[in-house]
């Protein structure tokens, strides 16, 4: 065996496992890409499966073009009164007894943050959340 040929075969063995390594891991992360997605997308379908009233409520909210850039929300009965400096969402445990289940749901899978300042629990919703909200 010449010095030549070896060395070709080198290069040609080193890049072909090379190429094969790199097409591997993408093909590899783009499934992965695609699973975390799906599992996302399921994730969403069954909060709304749970609570289809809370997530229509939200939805409407969320779309009208004068609540654009509104991201907190209040969870209270329909009786009680905010002072409040802020624009802000009102939810009625009166009107969907599941809201605290909801609200402790959505802040498990990270749509929505606790931030309550004092005896009215506020939380504010994460961008995933109104994105999702806004395109369903």
């Amino acid at each position: 065996m010449d010095l030549l040929s070896l060395s070709v075969g080198f290069v040609v063995g080193a890049f072909t496992g090379a190429a094969g390594a790199y097409l591997g891991e993408k093909y590899t992360d783009k499934r992965r890409s695609k699973e975390a997605r799906r599992a996302k997308d399921d994730e969403w379908a069954e909060i709304c499966r749970r609570f289809p009233a809370v997530i229509e409520e939200m939805k409407k909210d969320v779309q009208s073009p004068e609540a654009a850039n509104i991201r907190e929300f209040f969870l209270k009965t329909a009786s009680t009164t905010l002072n409040a400096p802020e624009p802000h969402f009102e939810y009625y445990t009166d009107v969907h007894p599941e809201l605290p289940a909801a609200a402790k749901y959505l802040e498990d899978l990270g749509y929505i943050e606790d931030v309550t300042p004092g005896n009215c629990p506020m939380y504010r919703m994460r961008e995933v959340l109104v994105d999702r909200l806004r395109n369903a």
